[in-house]
C-alpha cells in the first residue's frame, strides 16, 4: 500500500508546486506590468446611461464608483444586491422620464443643473430660455472654467443686445455625443420643458467617430464596447478590469481594428464614398427630424454645423490632418454641406466651419476640434446674429405644459 501511494503523493506535490509557480509567475508578471510598464486594468470613466448609451467622462475613478455619479443608477433610486441592481420603490418616484436626460446638464463646464432649470423655467414664465446640444465643443469642453465657455458669453452677449437680465443659455450638450444621442436629448431633456430657442452646435462628432472608433456611421462611440461586453465571453472583460496585461491585450485588438477601418476609409475611395454618403445622410436625417419638430411646436431651433482645424487649415492653404486625412476631412465636410444645401430646413442650418478663417486662425484650436478661450468667444459671437434674428422671429415659447404645476 505504501509504494502505491507514493506516487500519487508525488503528483499531488507537482501539481501543487506548478500551480503555485503559475501562480507565482502570473503575480510577478502583472507586477512588472503595472510598475515598470505603466499598464493599467480597465476603467470604463464613462457610466452607462439608459438611453444615451453614454455619459460624461469621470476620470481616474474606480469602476466601483461609477454607479454613483450624477445620473448614475443611484441617482435614479436603483440600489446594489448581492448580484445586481434593484429599484427601490421607497425612494422618490419620478414624475417625469426627463430624469433619465437630467444627467446632460451636469457636465464640469453646465452653469445651470436640471433642477435650476426647472425652478428658472417655472418661476420666470417670460424669460428667454436657451437651449444648447450638441457634443463636447457645444459643451465648452476646452474652456477652463465654465465663466469662460462659448455659451457664457452667449448669455451675456444676448442679456446686452436684448437689454434685458432674464435670458439664460442651458447646456446640454454632452462630449462625444453624436446626432442620434442629440435627437435623443433633444425630445427627452428638451422638448417636455419651454424653449424659446434651441441651438445645437454639431457635425464633427458624426464625421470623426466611425474612423476614431470603428462603430457604424451614426452610431455613439461605445456602441462596439457595449455590444463586445454583452454577447462576448463576459470573463475576458472581468480579467481585463483586474489585470493591466489582459486589458492591454484587449485594447490592443481593439486598436487593430480601429487602425485598419481608418486605413480603408483613408486608402479605398470606393468604401469611403459609401461610408461619407452614410455618415452625411444619418447626420441630415437626424438633424432634419429635430428641425421639424421644433417647427411643429413652434420652437425657433437652430443648427451649427462646427469647424474643425483640418478644414479650417485647408481653407487657408495650410496642411493639417486629423483622425483621417485633411483630404478626407474637406470631402465629408463638403459633403455634409452640400446635403444640408439640399435640406428643406437649410434656413435653419449655420455654417460655423469659416469662423477661424481670419484673426488668429489657427491659434483658435485648443486641439483638432475644441476652440481655446479666443476660440470660444469668437465661437459665441459668431451665434449672437443668427440667435438673435431667431429669436426675433419667432412668438415666444409656450409654457412647458404641466410640468410647474406638478413642481406645486
Amino acid at each position: 500500500m505504501t509504494g502505491r501511494g507514493r506516487p500519487a503523493r508525488n503528483w499531488a506535490r507537482v501539481i501543487v508546486a506548478t500551480l503555485g509557480i503559475l501562480a507565482a509567475s502570473t503575480f510577478a508578471a502583472e507586477f512588472a506590468a503595472r510598475t515598470f510598464f505603466d499598464l493599467e486594468t480597465l476603467e470604463y470613466r464613462r457610466p452607462y446611461q439608459p438611453v444615451f448609451l453614454s455619459g460624461d467622462y469621470h476620470y481616474l475613478m474606480p469602476n466601483a464608483e461609477l454607479p454613483y455619479v450624477a445620473g448614475g443608477p443611484v441617482a435614479l433610486g436603483y440600489r446594489e444586491g448581492l448580484f445586481g441592481l434593484f429599484y427601490d420603490a421607497t425612494t422618490p418616484p419620478p414624475r417625469s422620464s426627463t430624469t433619465l436626460a437630467d444627467f446632460l446638464f451636469t457636465h464640469r463646464h453646465a452653469r445651470y443643473n436640471a433642477a435650476e432649470i426647472d425652478r428658472i423655467t417655472c418661476a420666470e414664465p417670460d424669460a428667454v430660455l436657451v437651449h444648447v446640444l450638441g457634443g463636447s465643443v457645444a459643451q465648452g469642453f476646452s474652456a477652463d472654467e465654465p465663466r469662460d465657455t462659448w455659451h457664457a458669453r452667449l448669455e451675456l452677449l444676448l442679456r446686452d443686445k436684448l437689454d434685458r437680465r432674464d435670458v439664460y443659455v442651458f447646456n446640454g450638450a454632452m462630449g462625444g455625443f453624436v446626432s442620434v444621442q442629440e435627437r435623443l436629448a433633444y425630445h427627452l431633456a428638451v422638448a417636455p420643458r419651454r424653449a424659446s430657442l434651441v441651438l445645437i452646435v454639431d457635425g464633427y462628432n458624426d464625421v470623426t467617430i466611425p474612423a476614431n472608433s470603428a462603430v457604424r456611421p451614426g452610431d455613439p462611440f461605445q456602441l462596439g464596447l457595449r455590444l463586445s461586453q454583452l454577447f462576448n465571453d463576459g470573463f475576458i472583460w472581468w480579467f481585463a478590469r483586474h489585470s493591466a496585461i489582459a486589458h492591454t491585450l484587449l485594447q490592443n485588438e481593439f486598436n487593430e481594428h480601429v487602425a485598419a477601418y481608418r486605413r480603408l476609409l483613408n486608402e479605398n475611395d470606393a468604401v469611403f464614398a459609401k461610408q461619407a454618403d452614410a455618415i452625411t445622410d444619418i447626420y441630415v436625417e437626424n438633424m432634419n427630424e429635430v428641425l421639424g419638430a421644433c417647427e411643429g411646436r413652434g420652437q425657433a431651433c437652430l443648427v451649427g454645423i462646427q469647424p474643425a482645424r483640418s478644414v479650417t487649415a485647408a481653407y487657408l492653404g495650410v496642411k493639417s490632418d486629423d483622425i483621417l486625412s485633411q483630404e478626407r476631412m474637406v470631402q465629408l465636410y463638403r459633403l455634409l454641406l452640400d446635403k444640408v444645401a439640399a435640406s428643406p430646413h437649410r434656413a435653419k442650418f449655420v455654417d460655423l466651419t469659416h469662423v477661424f478663417d481670419k484673426g488668429e486662425k489657427l491659434q483658435h484650436y485648443a486641439d483638432s476640434v475644441h476652440p481655446n478661450y479666443a476660440g470660444q468667444q469668437v465661437l459665441a459671437k459668431a451665434l449672437l446674429a443668427p440667435s438673435l434674428a431667431a429669436l426675433r422671429s419667432t412668438p415666444p415659447a409656450p409654457p412647458a405644459p404641466g410640468r410647474c404645476l406638478r413642481r406645486e
